[in-house]
């Protein structure tokens, strides 16, 4: 997450403003809270992510993507 938002572990990501959560459907999500929240807001980015495991691995993919006009325009 932090190489797909270019910023590495810089101010403002940090480990404790982004978390992975499961919906009640089981579809994984990333929720930013503090600073790293607003930062996105301010850039209309929005995060996807997909998690995989095996007995003895685990693998997630990040895609960051900025809001279209007309989904910022939303109430």
């Amino acid at each position: 997450f932090s190489k797909a938002i270019g910023l590495g572990i810089r101010v403002p990501m940090s480990w404790s403003t982004c978390e992975i959560l499961n919906e009640p459907s089981g579809k994984p999500v990333i929720r930013l809270s503090g600073a790293l929240a607003e930062w996105f807001a301010e850039r209309a980015l929005v995060a996807h992510v997909s998690v995989t495991d095996e007995s003895d691995y685990v693998a997630a993919f990040v895609v960051v993507e900025r809001k279209e006009q007309k989904e910022m325009a939303a109430p």
